[in-house]
């Protein structure tokens, strides 16, 4: 303890006077050293803790202490040169470059603590030689969370080093923004996924803000690039509802059809007439969409589906029935209910409808319109008892042994596999 007590004397009284006179230092700088080299644990702790105070002749010292086995001595060193500050920084940078993690956490930490004097420093580093030491300071600009520092994380998108790409993107999540948007989006393309991914998250973490650039991303790029939007949307979820709305009228039928689709990964109740009015669209594929869409929605959307069952045109009224084929059981009882319908039209597409679902459950009301007083009704049910007592009969043979349904294999091995199970 020799060593430490001569140090902490150094610090103290007149001694401490003489050395912030630069007189006799030597003796104090050696005793410290010697602290730090040779002491135990509690003597490099108390070293480390100790002399902060005697400023930028302990700074390399002390970063060397960063790699101290011990947390509590690499803790106390990164302590000190917080108190040390500005002329610390370019060392600690440097040791940005060092590849363990507790030496990592404990130079960034020294760096955040430090503040706003390690923020030109750092934003100095993007352009440093060594990818790691971009990452890093790309890192802790974000934890520092200057905004002063947003454009240069922005450059950072576009670094070389794909890990530096991902950190950026992660930085930029700290920030409320807009001005980041436009080039996360664009990180989209990038060719690593974990870099796609932190620019996903970011866009989520930004939410409403980058709801309208993401919309518009989904006319433009790449189908990857609007896949990735669209997965971004669907996470921001229903602060972004209304917008995809108003873009169901858009004049690009694949900006209409994203919006379907994330619409009814959403799950938001009040799309369901908005996504009814987009099965009447002229674009096939956005139809599809619509109606795949309010099938996801399921129940919900069974009694609006009816009533285009019964009441639209030609084109919404295949769609709705379809839609409510693929909802399955819970469309089963308002579709059966049609049966009566004082429309024989409305009657015959009930049955239709039925015929497919393959559920002996409509066997007994379908047996009941067989006595139908139009000869088109009598027929569709009559050939949709039939369709069922085929699909029962199909899966009594193929059930055995089997771990799907005999409904599921029937679809599966004709090639109608859908959503819906009745």
């Amino acid at each position: 303890m020799s060593v430490l007590k001569s140090l902490k004397e150094a610090l103290g009284g007149e001694k401490k006077d003489t050395y912030a006179r630069g007189e006799s230092s030597n003796e104090y700088v050696q005793s410290a050293l010697k602290a730090l080299t040779y002491g135990d644990v509690d003597d490099r702790w108390n070293a480390v803790r100790a002399i902060g105070e005697l400023g930028e002749p302990f700074v390399e010292p002390l970063v060397r202490a960063l790699t101290d086995e011990y947390w509590i001595v690499r803790r106390g060193a990164g302590d000190s040169l917080v108190k040390i500050g500005y002329p610390a920084i370019p060392s600690l940078i440097k040791m940005l470059e060092n590849g363990e993690e507790d030496v990592r956490r404990e130079t960034e930490r020294a760096l955040v603590c430090i503040g706003d004097p390690a923020i030109d420093p750092l934003m100095n580093a993007l352009i440093n030689e060594n990818a790691l030491v971009r990452r890093r300071a790309v890192q802790t600009l974000g934890r520092i969370q200057a905004s002063k520092a947003i454009p240069a994380i922005i450059s950072a998108l576009n670094d070389s080093d794909p890990r530096v790409r991902q950190e950026a993107a992660s930085a930029l999540s700290l920030f409320a923004d807009p001005q980041a948007v436009d080039p996360l989006i664009d990180l989209l393309k990038d060719e690593h996924g974990y870099v796609r991914m932190a620019a996903v998250e970011t866009l989520c973490a930004l939410g409403e803000m980058a709801i309208d650039p993401l919309i518009h991303s989904l006319g433009e790029g790449t189908d990857q690039v609007r896949q990735r939007a669209s997965l971004t949307l669907v996470t921001i979820g229903f602060p972004a509802v209304e917008r995809l709305i108003d873009e169901l009228h858009n004049e690009n039928p694949a900006v209409v059809r994203s919006c379907a689709d994330i619409l009814g990964r959403i799950g938001d109740q009040k799309a369901i007439p908005h996504l009814i009015s987009a099965m009447g669209y002229t674009d096939r594929n956005v139809r599809r969409e619509a109606i795949d869409s309010l099938a996801e929605m399921g129940e919900p959307a069974v009694l609006p589906l009816i009533k285009t069952f019964r009441d639209g045109d030609q084109t919404t009224r295949h769609c709705a029935m379809e839609a409510l084929w693929m909802i399955g059981s819970p469309a089963l009882r308002p579709v059966t209910d049609m049966l009566t319908d004082p429309s024989p039209e409305v009657r015959r597409r009930a049955a239709l409808l039925l015929g497919e679902t393959g559920n002996t459950q409509a066997l007994d009301p379908l047996s009941r319109l067989l006595a139908d007083e139009y000869s088109a009704v009598r027929r569709e049910a009559f050939e949709a008892i039939e369709s069922i007592k085929s699909r029962q009969a199909y899966s009594r043979v193929h059930s055995s042994g089997t771990s799907q349904s005999g409904e599921d294999e029937y679809r599966s091995g004709s090639g109608q596999n859908r959503p819906g199970t009745w």
